[in-house]
C-alpha cells in the first residue's frame, strides 16, 4: 500500500479546518498550522488570561443562516448536532420603532417574501411593489447582473426606505462592504441562496454555545482522533517549492 500523501493547511480558521476535514476524508495525512493559541480564526473563543474563573469570550459576533447547508453538514461530521447548539429564528431585520422586514417561518421563498414585504411598516405601496418587482426580475434573470455593477447600481430603482431599511444593512451584514462598493453579482448570489433556496434558508441560526464549540474545537479534536496534527501557536515563516511538492518551514509536504 502506498502511504497517504501529506498535506499542509496554513491557518486553522473555519475554512482551513473545513479543508483539513475534507482532505482527511479523501485519505490525506494532514498537518494544520495556526499562529494563534487556538483554532477558529475570525470566529473563535478566547480564554481571558489571568482569570481564575476561566472566563471565555467569543472573538467575533457571527451568525449562520439556514442556507449554510454544507457548514451544518460539516459540523455533524465532527460530532456537533446543529439543532442542539444553534437556535433557529425567522429572518427579522426590525428596528426599535417597528420598521423593517420580518419573514414568517416555515413557508417557501416567494410566499414568505410576499407576506413579509406587505407587513413592513413605514414603506409606501410603491416601495413594496418596487421591491417585489425587482425580486421577480432578479429571479427570472437567474440572479445575475453585469459583473461590474455594485449593489447600489443593482438597487438604484428601489425606493429610499427599502434601500435604507433593508438593502444597505443586509449588504453590510452579508458582504461586510457598503452598497456603493459591494459586488452586485455576489449580493444576488446571497439573495438566491438565502431567500430563494427553500423553506428555512433565510432563518437566523444563533449560537447557544461558544463560537469555539460550534466547530473549531470539535474539528480539532476530530482531526487529532484521526491521527492528524493541529499545531497551534506556530507561525509559518517559509514556504518553498521542492519538485512537485513543498517545504513548510523545512518539512516536506506533497501539497
Amino acid at each position: 500500500m502506498t502511504p497517504p500523501r501529506r498535506l499542509a493547511v496554513i491557518g486553522a480558521g473555519w475554512a482551513g479546518l473545513a479543508a483539513a476535514v475534507s482532505a482527511v476524508q479523501q485519505g490525506w495525512q494532514v498537518t494544520v498550522f495556526e499562529m494563534a493559541p487556538q483554532a477558529g480564526g475570525r470566529a473563535r473563543s478566547v480564554a481571558l488570561p489571568g482569570r481564575a474563573d476561566g472566563l471565555v469570550l467569543d472573538n467575533g459576533q457571527h451568525i449562520l443562516i439556514g442556507a449554510y447547508t454544507r457548514t451544518l453538514a460539516l459540523m455533524r461530521t465532527v460530532g456537533v448536532e446543529p439543532d442542539q447548539v444553534l437556535r433557529r429564528l425567522p429572518l427579522a431585520m426590525v428596528y426599535p420603532d417597528g420598521r423593517g422586514l420580518q419573514l414568517p417561518s416555515g413557508k417557501s421563498a416567494l410566499p414568505a417574501l410576499w407576506q413579509g414585504v406587505w407587513a413592513v411598516k413605514g414603506w409606501r405601496l410603491g416601495d413594496k411593489l418596487g421591491l417585489l418587482g425587482a425580486a421577480a426580475r432578479w429571479a427570472m434573470r437567474g440572479f445575475a447582473c453585469p459583473h461590474d455593477w455594485t449593489v447600489a447600481d443593482l438597487c438604484r430603482h428601489l425606493g429610499e426606505p427599502v434601500r435604507r431599511d433593508l438593502i444597505d444593512p443586509l449588504c453590510v451584514a452579508a458582504l461586510n462592504t457598503p452598497a456603493n462598493e459591494a459586488s452586485g453579482a455576489v449580493f444576488l448570489r446571497v439573495l438566491r441562496d438565502a431567500l430563494f433556496s427553500g423553506p428555512g434558508s433565510a432563518d437566523l441560526l444563533l449560537p447557544r454555545t461558544s463560537l469555539g464549540e460550534l466547530f473549531p474545537e470539535p474539528a480539532t479534536r476530530w482531526l487529532q482522533r484521526q491521527g492528524d496534527t493541529v499545531k497551534s501557536g506556530m507561525r509559518v515563516r517559509e514556504l518553498a517549492r521542492e519538485g512537485s511538492g513543498w517545504r513548510v518551514d523545512g518539512t516536506a509536504f506533497d501539497r
